[in-house]
Formats: structure tokens, C-alpha cells, sequence
């Protein structure tokens, strides 16, 4: 046992001991991990304690696989708010921070890898509305990558978190390599077709405060500029965090419709969130289905021409549209 380990760590471990189940065991295992300074006295305990992270993952999965229905809910991320957003990229690319600086989350926060063992959600707020995100572990290991893999094809969209000081452009190609072995390619709007799932996503570029960012962001951009949407940003100096939620925004392909009864006021607090292109009959759809056969036309407050215009069930709505439903 390395020496001066700190007395949480000998907490962690009790409470990693007293686990029962493997769900269990790898949340405390996160604690435990996080607890073990980093000097060279305890390289030998952190390897061990990946390992067994990296064993249990392998266990986890076997036992899904047993299962009837084939999901386990220690994988499952039940989604809330008005879209989800999974967070992909590598070690120490700065996902975990990027979720707790954003979110209510509280993800362990450290400079080695295998930090994050199981899936993690938390909450950003945008404006008036709470869109999910979703902390995962690193690509590329085998012993995570099935549940992984399973999330990614039903999220709404991808952050991929890239590390600016560290050959950037290197790492969207092996991500986007790895995406394409699950048959998951990125676009710039989602879709599914006979060349597999296609996803919307969004690169975050952290760490801009580091050496070298500057010049690895412009390499960056002349490679990969316009293919995919891009914010620079570094999570320590909290530059561009609000450029970064728009950003979050605009990827989920979602829009902001707010409903006015007639001869009411509308409701401008609770906004309904359809998918971008959605037209007036597809969002009174959306409110009830007894609209298919009863709307006649609605007005519309926001994109139209002139307030209150009316307009007919094929007109495509934009964000923050109010819409008044006539039947």
C-alpha cells in the first residue's frame, strides 16, 4: 500500500468494499479513484484501481447480455428537458468538465483517464428552456464502447470535445473513424438511410488557454472548417461558455413555439419544442391529435409578415413563434 494516502481515500475505499452490486461498485469506484494523489508512490494503486473500473465495465456488459430485453438500466439514460446532447471525446479532452461547468452535474474531475464509468446526465439551462447532456466514457475502449455505441444512436446530437494542445485534428479523425465503425456518420442534419444512422453534431475546442492552441486551432480550421460546427473555448478561464450553449442549442435542431389561445394572452414561459421545419399542423399535432381533422388556420405572432397574420396548416414556424390554433 503506497504511503501518505489521504483519509478519503480510506473512506471511499470502505464504501467501495460495503458495495453490493456492480452499479454500485463502479459509482464508488469513481470516488475511490478520484481520492489517490497523483506522484509516482501511486502509480502502481491507480492502475490497479483502472483495471478493476475497466473488469467491472466487462461484467456489467456480460450481465446485460444475460438479461431479457438485453438493457440493463445501469446503462440506460432515461431523457429529460427539451433535447439530449452526448458528450464524445477522449481522455482528459475536459468532457467531464465541460458537463459540470455547464450542468448541475457533479462529474470526478481529474487528469487520468477512466474518470467517467458510467453514463452521466445533468441539465443546461438555455434561456427558458433545460436541454440534457450526457457525460460518457472515452471512445475506443472495448469494454465500454457497446453501451456507448447503444446511447450514441439515440441521442439528439453530439459535443465532441476536443483537446486544442493535442494534435486536434487527430482526434476528430479517429473519433469520427470509430463513429463510422457503429455505422454513425455526422451531417449537418440527422437523418437514417441505408449508409446507416447520421447525426447531427457540434465541436467543442477546449483548452484554447494552453501553449499552442492558437496556431492548433487555425491548422484545425483550414482542415476541418465548415464541415462541422465549431466553438473555441477553454473551461478554466470560462471564455466563451454562452457562445457555447447557443451553439448547444442550434445543434439539437430544435425550435420554440409558444401557444396563444384565442382571445388570450400566450404563455411565454413555457415553450413548446418541436423539430426544426415543423409546420403549424404538425405542431398543433404535437398539442392534440383531434387538430388533424378540426384546424381550419392560425395566426401567427413572430415570423410572419405582420402580426397576427393568418396563415395556412402547411406554413413552416421558426423559433419563438407564437401561434394562435383556430378550429
Amino acid at each position: 500500500m503506497p504511503a501518505n494516502l489521504p483519509p478519503e481515500y480510506f473512506e471511499a475505499e470502505k464504501k467501495f468494499k460495503q458495495a453490493s452490486t456492480i452499479a454500485e461498485k463502479l459509482a464508488t469506484l469513481e470516488d475511490l479513484i478520484a481520492s489517490v494523489p497523483k506522484h509516482k508512490g501511486t502509480d502502481k494503486l491507480r492502475a490497479d484501481l483502472r483495471r478493476r473500473a475497466s473488469q467491472l465495465n466487462k461484467e456489467a456488459m456480460a450481465l446485460r447480455k444475460t438479461k431479457k430485453g438485453g438493457r440493463d438500466s445501469l446503462y440506460n439514460v432515461q431523457r429529460e428537458g427539451a433535447a439530449q446532447v452526448a458528450l464524445v471525446g477522449f481522455p482528459n479532452s475536459g468532457k467531464s468538465s465541460v458537463l459540470a461547468t455547464l450542468t448541475n452535474a457533479a462529474p470526478v474531475i481529474a487528469d487520468y483517464p477512466l474518470t467517467t464509468l458510467l453514463p452521466l446526465p445533468g441539465m443546461m439551462p438555455f434561456e427558458n428552456i433545460q436541454i440534457q447532456l450526457v457525460d460518457l466514457p472515452a471512445i475506443g475502449n472495448e469494454s465500454t464502447d457497446g453501451w456507448v455505441s447503444g446511447i450514441l444512436r439515440n441521442t439528439d446530437a453530439f459535443l465532441m470535445v476536443l483537446d486544442l494542445s493535442d494534435e486536434p485534428e487527430i482526434q476528430i479523425e479517429l473519433i469520427l473513424e470509430q463513429l463510422g465503425r457503429w455505422n454513425i456518420r455526422v451531417t449537418a442534419k440527422e437523418s437514417e438511410d441505408h449508409k446507416g444512422i447520421r447525426k447531427r453534431a457540434l465541436i467543442a475546442a477546449n483548452k484554447s488557454d494552453l501553449p499552442g492552441a492558437g496556431e492548433n486551432i487555425q491548422r484545425f480550421r483550414e482542415r476541418w472548417g465548415g464541415t462541422i460546427p465549431l466553438v473555441s473555448l477553454s473551461i478554466l478561464r470560462k471564455e466563451n461558455l454562452e457562445e457555447l450553449k447557443r451553439a448547444i442549442y442550434d445543434v439539437t435542431g430544435i425550435i420554440r413555439i409558444y401557444s396563444k389561445p384565442p382571445g388570450k394572452e400566450p404563455n411565454l414561459t413555457m415553450p413548446f419544442t418541436i423539430h426544426s421545419g415543423c409546420t403549424v399542423m404538425e405542431f398543433a399535432e404535437h398539442i392534440h391529435k383531434d387538430f388533424l381533422s378540426r384546424l381550419k388556420f392560425a395566426r401567427i405572432w413572430g415570423s410572419a409578415k405582420f402580426e397576427g397574420q393568418k396563415v395556412e396548416r402547411s406554413y413552416v414556424l421558426k423559433d419563438r413563434d407564437i401561434v394562435e390554433l383556430h378550429t
